[in-house]
């Protein structure tokens, strides 16, 4: 781990080449670079399946990686979040949330959270206009107070650079050391990611870049707010969604490719019997397949036939449902989050209790830093707009959205129960002020009295009819 500034040292630290290792293939992953994710896998099939022998891929790319990531930052952030702060002040937030589209940059940061284990939002001032975007892991390395985890001294964050001169490409590193209250600049000259010479003051003004900037008067604390996954106490990055289930995505790629191989292999069929089923060719002197749609049964009597596998499509049905059922179990993932197995419409309580695994884990991502590094953000962002709040709240989404049906009828139990009111039960279900309920209110009752008279008055002219006939009875 780095415990110092001294960047030059990457090269001798063993954590930091190791986690970086691990992003390349996690990175892979995510984007389907399977031949290289599983190189000794594929040159294995290969070498046993050459592709001039067969017409079927070696590895079929089944990215559920993608699909993994993908469900669960639809799952965090499809609802919306809500960010509140002072009241005479949120119109501010709003606004810069929006020049910086916001909701976009914590998806990304989510992308990066669930492949890589870690995520990196970052605040800047750039000509007087606060900036918020997010950063890959690939750039950012922690520095450590002697070794300890819970005690950061900064965070290193390099860039690439590249320019071009008199057709020469040239390669630089970007170094920001990121301490509280400031970030000191660096560009070094670099010949494969090995960096050479640090530039001088004159030479950054070519790349419109400072070499130390303040803002300890605005913000005294770092502009790097990382977000990690679950963790233990022994590490402090956070751990790749895919760790757990590389293996079992491997071995359903795996077997469904073999199976798509035998079936490819048999899709034209050889033709098997006896020498008597060919036919004779009197100018080459030998018998040859008949291009004929009918085959003659040879004097012999035995019936040709076509050489078909036994495929044992429930054995291999039943295993690839094994898999499946282990990557759902690692993923706490079900069927139904990638549009499997849905049978009719399922109410909101049944859809909690198919999804309470996803559930589970999308409240461990919040509680574990999502929330207090969005937290984090705000008051750093309005800090740097000279508009520093006081509290910052921040509402998720629900990821199941309420069952409204099932709301209604519960509500109405409770009702006629007599354990709630009518005017709570307006205000919880069409979410207004207890002012606009109870005109709400007072509109129903006087509905339902209209109602019971215009339901009495065909009685009552019935009895006017009745009253009518009896005087003109009695006048006669």
């Amino acid at each position: 781990m780095f415990t110092n500034f001294d960047i030059k040292n990457i090269r001798y630290d063993s954590d930091t080449i190791e986690r970086l290792g691990k992003y390349n293939k996690y990175k892979d992953l995510y984007d389907g670079n399977f031949n290289r994710a599983f190189n000794s896998t594929v040159l294995k099939i290969r070498k046993r399946y050459p592709l001039d022998n067969t017409t079927a891929q070696s590895l079929i790319n089944i990215n559920l990686f993608w699909a993994l990531t993908d469900f669960f930052k639809g799952f965090l952030t499809n609802q919306g979040i809500t960010v509140n702060v002072d009241d005479s002040k949120q119109k501010i937030w709003d606004e810069i949330a929006k020049k910086n589209n916001f909701i976009s940059v914590l998806k990304e940061v989510y992308i990066d959270n669930s492949r890589f284990g870690n995520g990196i939002f970052k605040v800047a001032l750039e000509e007087n206009e606060v900036k918020i975007f997010s950063v890959s892991p690939e750039c950012w390395i922690p520095v450590f107070n002697q070794g300890n985890l819970n005690n950061i001294l900064g965070h290193i964050l390099v860039y690439p650079l590249e320019i071009i001169e008199n057709g020469v490409k040239k390669e630089f590193k970007k170094i920001e050391k990121h301490y509280k209250g400031y970030v000191e600049n660096e560009i070094w000259t670099c010949t494969n990611n090995t960096l050479n010479r640090q530039l001088d003051e004159n030479e950054l003004e070519q790349f419109n870049t400072v070499p130390y900037e303040d803002f300890s008067h605005l913000w005294n604390d770092f502009l790097v707010f990382p977000v990690k996954n679950t963790t233990e106490s022994d590490s402090y990055f956070g751990e790749s969604d895919y760790k757990r289930c590389k293996s079992i995505v491997e071995e359903i790629m795996l077997t469904i490719s073999q199976n798509s191989k035998i079936i490819n292999r048999h899709a034209n069929p050889k033709l098997s019997g006896s020498e008597q089923n060919l036919e004779f060719d009197p100018v080459t002197n030998t018998r040859k397949f008949p291009d004929k749609d009918f085959i003659k049964i040879g004097t012999d009597g035995i019936k040709p036939e076509y050489l078909t596998a036994d495929l044992q499509a429930e054995a291999i049905q039943k295993h690839v449902d094994t898999l499946l059922n282990f990557f759902y179990i690692l993923t706490k993932t079900p069927p139904q989050a990638y549009g499997l197995n849905i049978a009719g419409n399922m109410s909101g309580e049944s859809l909690r209790k198919i999804f309470i695994a996803a559930l589970s884990k999308v409240d461990d991502i919040k509680q574990v830093s999502f929330t207090s590094a969005i937290q984090n953000v705000v008051n750093c962002a309005m800090a740097f707009n000279s508009t520093p709040v006081k509290s910052v709240n921040v509402a998720w989404g629900e990821p199941i959205p309420a069952d409204y049906s099932e709301l209604v009828a519960t509500e109405n139990s409770r009702v006629a129960a007599g354990t709630q009111s009518k005017l709570t039960t307006i205000v919880t279900l069409d979410k207004v002020s207890e002012e606009d309920a109870l005109k709400e209110l007072a509109r129903i009752n006087n509905e339902n009295a209209l109602s019971e008279q215009t339901k009495d008055f065909p009685e009552k002219e019935k009895e006017k009819e009745k009253e009518n006939k009896n005087k003109n009875e009695t006048i006669n």
